[in-house]
């Protein structure tokens, strides 16, 4: 973990606000803490540095992150640049983006990121193949510090992806074991970290849609049903007309009354529209209209 950058943003933001190392050590700890903290000698206790976070305005989150790499505000805007190209399947951009990165290669955390995300790219426009894929990321897992790889539940992510690949190629059996690893593990789980659960419904969302294409149609519809309970509870509702829709598909196939099936996909609708998503829109109405009159 990046301690010695934690002591050195903990400096720059004292001199930005004009403390001495004394009076930022006031009702705190002592100076020479302070100093040892600052040379990266030390770790400060979980109280220690909320208080120090609190005296330099700063969440205690940003010092959190510091532990796992250093230039956190810059990180985050690589992170998310990336990430939205991501979504909109824009790989060449996400490996020019990784290939381009200025920042130090000594981010511990984030080297795992990039090589996690630089794999995935690579594999979905065909450079490497899914086995090189796979065992690129198990890699990954296999070889880095398990506190590091936690951090923001990048071990999960990595195997979700890891199911994924699996699922894409015809091993469905190898890519149900990684979904039901990840879920028994944390679903019934209580984070204080909400974010986590972003991760974990698009892992039951994952779930649900290899069931469906495995006609597994009762553990799909239960699947689906998880995933909406959970979304309502982590107020989560980025898939939950997908979950809809999928149910509304699991009823059909098992020939449920026709009023819970309308009510499925005129749900799904619903959450289309609020979130405006005109593809899942368009499909609905063009696939699914004779159920949403």
């Amino acid at each position: 973990m990046e301690i010695k950058y934690l002591g050195l943003e903990i400096s720059k933001l004292r001199t930005e606000l004009g403390f001495s190392q004394k009076e930022l050590a006031k009702d705190i700890c002592t100076q020479s803490t302070i100093s040892r903290i600052e040379a990266g000698e030390v770790y400060p206790a979980i109280d220690t540095l909320l208080k120090i976070a609190l005296k330099l305005q700063v969440p205690i989150e940003y010092f959190i992150e510091m532990l796992f790499h250093k230039n956190v505000l810059e990180s985050e805007e690589l992170i998310n640049d990336i990430d939205y190209h991501l979504k909109e399947h824009n790989y060449k951009k996400v490996i020019s983006i990784i290939d381009n990165n200025k920042l130090e290669k000594d981010n511990i955390w984030l080297n795992l990121y990039l090589e996690y995300i630089l794999s995935t790219a690579k594999y979905y426009l065909k450079i490497i193949s899914p086995e090189k894929c796979i065992e690129n990321l198990k890699s990954i897992i296999k070889f880095s510090n398990p506190t590091t790889i936690q951090f923001r539940f990048l071990q999960i992510k990595i195997n979700n992806t890891i199911a994924n690949v699996y699922g894409e190629n015809g091993e469905s059996q190898k890519c149900l074991y990684h979904y039901n690893k990840i879920l028994k593990e944390h679903i019934h789980k209580n984070y204080s970290d909400y974010k986590i659960y972003r991760t974990l419904i698009t892992v039951l969302f994952n779930k649900c849609k290899i069931l469906y294409d495995l006609k597994e149609y009762d553990t799909s519809l239960e699947t689906a049903n998880q995933g909406i309970q959970k979304s309502k509870e982590s107020s989560f509702m980025f898939l939950n007309g997908q979950f809809l829709y999928y149910k509304g598909q699991c009823l059909e196939k098992k020939a449920a009354p026709l009023e819970e099936i309308k009510e499925a996909y005129k749900q799904a609708l619903f959450f289309f529209e609020f979130q405006e998503l005109p593809f899942y829109i368009q499909a609905i109405n063009q696939n699914k209209k004779q159920f949403l009159h």
